[in-house]
This record gives C-alpha cells, sequence and structure tokens, in this order.
C-alpha cells in the first residue's frame, strides 16, 4: 500500500509540475479520467481563491469530468496569527499535517492543491504524506517551471521572484533553478514582508502600491546590466489580485517588464489533458469555502471577485465556518 502510495503521489506531481509536457498524460493516471472529482484547494488565506477561480473557468464549456467539486479550505488555523507567524519550522510542519488530515477526513478529496507557496514548501515533511494516499500537490514546481521555461528561451533574460519572508528564505525556487543550470545573477529573489495582508484588505489600494514599489525598486537596483528582458514571478498566491500595481510599478521606475508569471494560472493544467476534452456535454461545477475561523477580509475580495465569478464570491459570502475542521 505504501508502495502503491509513493506511485500515485510522484505520477500525479510529475503530471502538474511538466508543464511543457502537460499533455503528455499517461492513460493510467488514476486522478484525470474520473467522470466526478473533487478538488480541494487550500491557502493559508485567500490568495487561492484565484486558483479555484482559474479551475472552474477551464472547467466551463469543457467536457473533462461530469461533475467537478471545487472545495477551498482556508488553512489559517488562527484570525491573529499566520504560519509566518509561527517560530520554528517544525511548528509549520505539524499544523500543516493537522489541516492535510483534517481536509481527507471531511472530505475525501481526488486530490488536494496546496496553492500557498509558504505552505509548499514544506508539505513533502508532514506525516500525512508518509501514510495518505490522497495526492497532494504544492505550486512552488509550477512557479519554477514557468520562471525556467522563460529564462531558457534568452540568455540575456533576468527574473525577480516575490513571495513571502518564508517563501524567500527557504529559497527553494531559487535553488531549483541553479539546479537546472541557471546563472545565479540572473535570479533575484525578493522577500515582500505584509504585503499579502494588505492585498487582502484592497488589493488596488495606496498603502498596497506603495508596498509593491518599494519591493521593486529594491529588486531592480540588483538586476544584472545584461539583463534586457525583466520577468516578474509572484510566488505568493495573493499577488496576482494586485497585477495592475506590479505593472504600474515597474514603469514608475522606469523598467521594461516583459511579463508576469503567475503559478495560480498554471498549478491545475495537469487535470486538463486534451484527450479529455469535450467528455461530456458539460461540467456541472460546484464551489464551496470552509474555514476553521472568522474570515475577516472576506468582503474585499468578494467585492474583486462578484463582476467577472459571481459564484464564487457567493460561495465566499456564504462560506461555512466550522471550528473543528483541523
Amino acid at each position: 500500500m505504501i508502495r502503491m502510495k509513493k506511485i500515485l503521489f510522484w505520477t500525479v506531481t510529475f503530471l502538474f509540475i511538466s508543464l511543457s509536457q502537460s499533455n503528455a498524460v499517461k492513460p493510467q493516471d488514476p486522478v484525470v479520467d474520473k467522470e466526478k472529482i473533487r478538488i480541494v484547494i487550500t491557502d493559508s488565506g485567500l490568495g487561492g481563491l484565484s486558483v479555484m477561480d482559474d479551475i472552474a473557468k477551464k472547467m466551463e464549456g469543457s467536457g473533462y469530468y461530469k461533475t467537478a467539486e471545487l472545495i477551498f479550505v482556508n488553512a489559517l488555523f488562527n484570525a491573529e496569527r499566520g504560519y509566518n507567524a509561527l517560530s520554528s519550522r517544525e511548528e509549520k510542519i505539524l499544523q500543516l499535517n493537522l489541516v492535510l488530515s483534517g481536509i481527507e477526513t471531511k472530505f475525501h478529496p481526488d486530490i488536494i492543491l496546496i496553492a500557498c507557496n509558504t505552505l509548499s514548501v514544506i508539505f513533502k515533511e508532514t506525516e500525512f504524506i508518509k501514510k495518505s494516499d490522497t495526492p497532494v500537490v504544492g505550486i512552488v514546481e509550477s512557479g519554477v517551471d514557468l520562471i525556467a521555461g522563460r529564462l531558457s528561451k534568452d540568455d540575456n533574460s533576468a527574473v525577480i521572484i516575490t513571495g513571502t519572508i518564508t517563501t524567500i528564505s527557504e529559497n527553494n525556487h531559487k535553488e531549483s533553478l541553479l539546479r537546472k543550470g541557471f546563472q545565479s545573477d540572473r535570479i533575484i529573489t525578493q522577500a515582500c514582508p505584509e504585503l499579502q495582508s494588505y492585498i487582502e484588505k484592497d488589493p488596488y489600494g495606496e498603502d498596497t502600491g506603495m508596498l509593491i514599489s518599494v519591493y521593486i525598486e529594491e529588486a531592480l537596483a540588483r538586476l544584472p546590466e545584461y539583463a534586457d528582458n525583466i520577468y516578474l514571478s509572484l510566488n505568493c498566491s495573493h499577488f496576482g489580485y494586485s497585477e495592475k500595481l506590479w505593472q504600474q510599478a515597474f514603469y514608475d521606475a522606469g523598467a521594461d517588464l516583459r511579463e508576469i508569471l503567475n503559478p495560480n494560472y498554471t498549478i491545475s493544467n495537469g487535470l486538463f489533458p486534451d484527450r479529455n476534452r469535450n467528455r461530456f456535454g458539460k461540467t456541472e461545477i460546484s464551489q464551496v469555502v470552509y474555514s476553521k475561523v472568522v474570515i475577516k477580509n472576506k468582503g474585499s475580495m468578494y467585492v474583486f471577485f462578484i463582476d467577472k465569478s459571481p459564484e464564487l464570491a457567493k460561495a465566499l459570502n456564504n462560506y461555512i465556518l466550522e471550528e473543528d475542521l483541523f
């Protein structure tokens, strides 16, 4: 059973992280050939809602699945403090283990997507991964593959990798790129303390824009002179909500931004192999949001989604509060 679990886990993980070969799906892949699929997306805040939104939009009119249950689980364990406030790596691992175990017990998902970079760098160290048969996919590999795909096309390009303090201090993105053979000076890492909190409160607020400008100026000062093409990699799931402010920060700094790379839109690519398109006339999609704690910034995120994704906005507005969720 353990051996089969590991085969299942790495098969599905490979499916998701190989973005350049995302359509090269093997016939025996267990998740993507289901008629009915239940997907849990989890994040230590509301950034992962954009991942659920992206999946729902890919499902619409595609006929990949007969039914798709999309469940967002807010992995925040305390309304006043998050994972970055925990004092040790071990505490973060133990807390995430509780979240994953709670998700499996309550929802019995076909797959769990961890939309949080902070949690994606540690999830493989949880006891859950060692014992569970449920496939779990983190977002870090998607981000790395996006960056590698762009840098490999132009030797005079460079990337600014943004993220929380924890994500940047773990250094997984840069180390993975170095192992792929990219030069160190082409990879600029930039921690953005507290930015995710400001974005949740107001994605386009003045304070949010000022923080983004400061972080971009710091990063640009460390770019190599030969870098003609600059890519910006958003490695906190919240950061994409403020995409226009990132673009404005580059413009104000007099720097040319080639492209924004957001793995929120690629982590789910493996769920949509070409061979399964239009298997069914339509896909019945449901969306629901769960949280262990009161969601403080529900209002601002509701406003963000209400026009473009009313079903998601409705799910957020009517989220299910369960104190014993995990």
